[in-house]
């Protein structure tokens, strides 16, 4: 466990819940922690170099929001979904996200414009190194820049959120052919159709995009999850 997690430098994130609320969804999320490893407080917050009251407070927030559970043991472990939840939140992206890249289209800054292009560039790159953390980390940050362009917080919280826990369902499958080049450059393009109708300020094709994305997105891992 001491491996997993980076010490916190206490300068620089003086907010030690937050802090440890992001280290430890950060190492969920790289693949860092394994299905069913227990998370203890006492280890972690050892790791991470600080006291345990933090820690425990981000380990409840992350089992709120859905990417933790209790289990027999001590700590808490990774959720576990099965592939009707999984479904189920592709088809509740499906029907949020329309509107999201509808409002993306009207109100994007430059600023928003340039994240969403920085983050499908880190898709890209992933290809070249067929590194599927980076590759999914891209896909997160699209949808993120996507709901702070969208300029509705509750919205843009709850696509990120289904994002990350389908994004734990994926790398439960441990299935060599989400590693594929051609995978990831698919949906990297799918990234950048949605980008350009947004900076078209067509409303309207970026939602037709948006779905397309995820139906696709969906039947394609439907040929790879068991």
């Amino acid at each position: 466990m001491e491996n997993v997690f980076s010490t916190v430098n206490v300068q620089r994130s003086p907010r030690y819940r937050q802090a440890a609320f992001a280290a430890i969804k950060e190492a969920i999320l790289e693949g860092r922690v394994s299905a069913g490893e227990p998370l203890v407080e006492t280890k972690i917050a050892a790791a991470l170099g600080m006291s345990r009251t933090p820690v425990r407070e981000a380990l409840a927030l992350l089992e709120y929001e859905g990417l933790l559970c209790q289990h027999a043991g001590p700590g808490l472990i990774i959720q576990e979904l099965s592939r009707e939840e999984f479904i189920d939140m592709f088809v509740a992206n499906e029907l949020v996200e329309p509107q999201l890249v509808r409002r993306a289209a009207v109100y994007a800054t430059q600023e928003h414009l340039d994240g969403i292009q920085g983050a499908i560039d880190i898709g890209r790159r992933a290809v070249d190194d067929l590194d599927i953390m980076a590759s999914l980390r891209s896909g997160r940050e699209v949808h993120r820049w996507i709901g702070i362009a969208a300029n509705n917080p509750p919205l843009a919280q709850f696509v990120l959120q289904n994002e990350e826990k389908t994004d734990l369902y994926l790398l439960s499958l441990n299935n060599t052919a989400l590693l594929t080049g051609e995978e990831m450059s698919i949906s990297n393009q799918e990234h950048q159709d949605i980008l350009d109708a947004i900076e078209r300020r067509d409303p309207e094709d970026a939602s037709r995009l948006v779905i397309y994305h995820a139906q696709s997105l969906r039947r394609r891992l439907s040929l790879l999850s068991p």
